[in-house]
């Protein structure tokens, strides 16, 4: 069966976790201060501090916000369960908001119908690697409200994508084995608020991960870009060869991270025995009316740079097949 998710190792992956083993010290030192001063740069953020996970660096920057217990975090509904659980773990409430009609992100008109007088932050994510428009975030900070940027699926230094980072107070990021960019486990949150960077340093108790973890970072960071070409390549590919059906994700407004598809049956494809699609996220965190619908018809492609052309070919003749099926 070809896999939905793959890491993207190298050899060359290998020979840099090598390097750091036969320095004989593999607890968080300069490559993980390597890393971050790499990283720092690629996306333009003054302060970068790196967490186990990215749930983990949420967690750290809500707690460093200092909010009072019980306050409002909007977030998507069309989202990780972990963002939840590290909201509640701050003592934060997460308040749910919906998607834009027939879309896998939301807009500001939606997250706007679900301010209050609570609320003290808002959750903004790229959903697949989904590009928000500028004037969307420009809007949503004119509330004056602080805005946070989900980025577990999305990692650009594309000039306009980082003047709509910079629209955020901060950014979090996920380097989780499958992601864009890993390092195997961890996360990061990125600033370019010295008040916060300040609050950030006092809260931290430990560097988030080792020098073996920032290695493989290096090495992938290294090959980012050689990553994102491909990905675009998959998915003009699909696009090319599926039709229709795959009409809905737009080759200007993702990085693809996944490419999800609209259909009529998600089950026949989740129970495809050639292919591993996947719902793209797990389960949705509410019953919003246009989460729920989009939630019900999208399925997930195989996306990665290993995917091979041989395994690209049987991805869209797989699917155009169980389209083609009676449900």
């Amino acid at each position: 069966m070809i896999q939905h998710s793959k890491t993207t190792l190298s050899n060359n992956d290998y020979h840099q976790i090598k390097k750091v083993l036969d320095l004989n010290s593999i607890t968080s030192g300069n490559i993980l201060k390597k890393f971050t001063l790499s990283f720092s740069k690629f996306i333009e953020k003054e302060f970068i501090h790196t967490f186990s996970s990215g749930s983990q660096a949420l967690y750290e920057l809500l707690l460093s916000l200092r909010f009072e217990d019980g306050s409002d975090i909007l977030i998507p509904s069309y989202i990780c369960n972990n963002v939840k659980k590290a909201i509640n773990k701050a003592k934060l409430n997460a308040i749910y908001y919906d998607n834009q009609k027939d879309s896998w992100i939301s807009s500001a008109d939606e997250i706007r119908n679900k301010i209050t007088k609570k609320t003290k932050v808002i959750v903004v994510n790229h959903t697949f690697g989904i590009r928000y428009n500028k004037s969307e975030i420009e809007s949503l900070q004119r509330l004056n409200i602080p805005l946070i940027e989900d980025n577990a699926h999305f990692i650009s230094n594309n000039i306009q994508d980082i003047e709509i980072s910079n629209l955020f107070l901060a950014s979090i990021y996920s380097f989780n084995a499958t992601k864009l960019l890993t390092t195997g486990e961890g996360g990061a949150v990125a600033t370019n608020d010295n008040q916060l960077n300040k609050r950030l340093c006092k809260n931290i108790l430990d560097s988030g991960f080792s020098d073996i973890n920032a290695a493989i970072g290096l090495s992938q960071l290294n090959r980012f870009h050689e990553f994102l070409v491909k990905r675009k390549e998959i998915a003009c590919f699909y696009i090319e060869n599926l039709g229709d059906v795959a009409k809905a994700i737009q080759i200007e407004k993702s990085i693809f991270f996944r490419f999800p598809i609209l259909v009529a049956n998600d089950k026949l494809f989740l129970k495809s025995k050639k292919v591993a699609y996947k719902k793209g996220v797990d389960n949705i965190l509410s019953d919003l009316e246009n989460v729920k619908d989009i939630f019900k018809k999208t399925i997930s492609l195989p996306i990665y740079p290993l995917l091979t052309k041989e395994e690209m070919d049987m991805v869209v003749k797989e699917t155009i097949q169980i389209i083609e099926r009676k449900s």
